[in-house]
């Protein structure tokens, strides 16, 4: 039995040290919360405004902001096969539907949002493990 315990240091270690397997690492969490609602989740009249406060992303009020209603495989693919290289970026090979956020008024105060349902190409970022990250909403197509 004593002759097994190095063996078991030696796995435990090499486990520790082990580089993290392909999983979604914080960035794409992140991107998740902010980003992705699949299906549309009903929100009423004010869909942006009621979604922006459930994500915590209502203050400061926000200029333009994008939910896109598609499963998570389908994103996550324009890392790789779903997507091309763009300006060191991945944008989608296909159209995603998506709902962007307008602001309407002053950027304080209460903010009041105009929603704009429609099908658009996505701009992403991705990590090094091939996850999105950052969605672009300067590069609307």
């Amino acid at each position: 039995m004593a002759a097994s315990r190095p063996l078991v240091w030696l796995l435990l270690l090499g486990w520790c040290l082990a580089p993290p397997a392909r999983g979604q690492g914080p960035g794409y969490e992140k991107f998740l919360r902010q980003h992705h609602d699949h299906p549309r989740s009903p929100a009423g009249r004010d869909y942006c405004g009621a979604m922006l406060q459930r994500r915590g992303l209502a203050r400061p009020c926000k200029e333009t902001h994008t939910f896109i209603h598609a499963p998570k495989p389908q994103i996550q693919a324009v890392c790789g096969a779903g997507g091309v290289e763009y300006w060191g970026r991945r944008r989608s090979r296909a159209q995603f539907p998506v709902t962007t956020c307008s602001l309407r008024g002053p950027p304080w105060g209460r903010c009041s949002y105009l929603a704009h349902a429609n099908h658009r190409f996505l701009v992403v970022s991705c990590d090094p493990a091939g996850w999105p990250v950052h969605f672009d909403e300067s590069h609307i197509m």
